[in-house]
């Protein structure tokens, strides 16, 4: 059903359709099941969110565990502040897929580590 919400945006469809491949992976057995407010939440690890704009804004909402900070943020597509404890960005553009791959892996990572956690920034470090 998330499938078929994106594939009304076809020239994200194969960029939404990557990301939620990808974030499946991270978790075997995910499922994403609408709510009420039409986000297409991860079940049973809620790490994330897909919403789809299809009738006008023709983009994807993509909701993530964790805040702005505990990401690398990334130009192209920054991180904004969503409801407590949550970040999220909006997909418009296919070039923005690295960002948002990189984005859903972090938001697993947090989820992993449980709400007790160390509110870290992420650093890149060259070897």
């Amino acid at each position: 059903m998330l499938e078929t919400e994106i594939a009304k945006i076809p020239e994200l469809k194969d960029v939404g359709t990557a990301l939620v491949v990808f974030a499946r992976s991270l978790f075997p057995g995910l499922r994403f099941e609408p709510n009420v407010q039409k986000r297409f939440v991860a079940t049973p690890d809620n790490f994330v969110t897909f919403t789809v704009h299809w009738h006008r804004a023709k983009n994807i909402t993509v909701t993530l565990r964790g805040n702005p900070d505990e990401f690398l943020s990334f130009q192209e597509m920054p991180l904004k502040p969503d409801r407590t404890g949550y970040s999220s960005f909006k997909l418009t553009e296919a070039n923005q897929l690295a960002a948002a791959a990189f984005y859903i892996r972090r938001a697993a990572e947090i989820y992993q580590a449980g709400p007790g956690r160390v509110q870290n920034g992420q650093k890149v470090v060259a070897r």
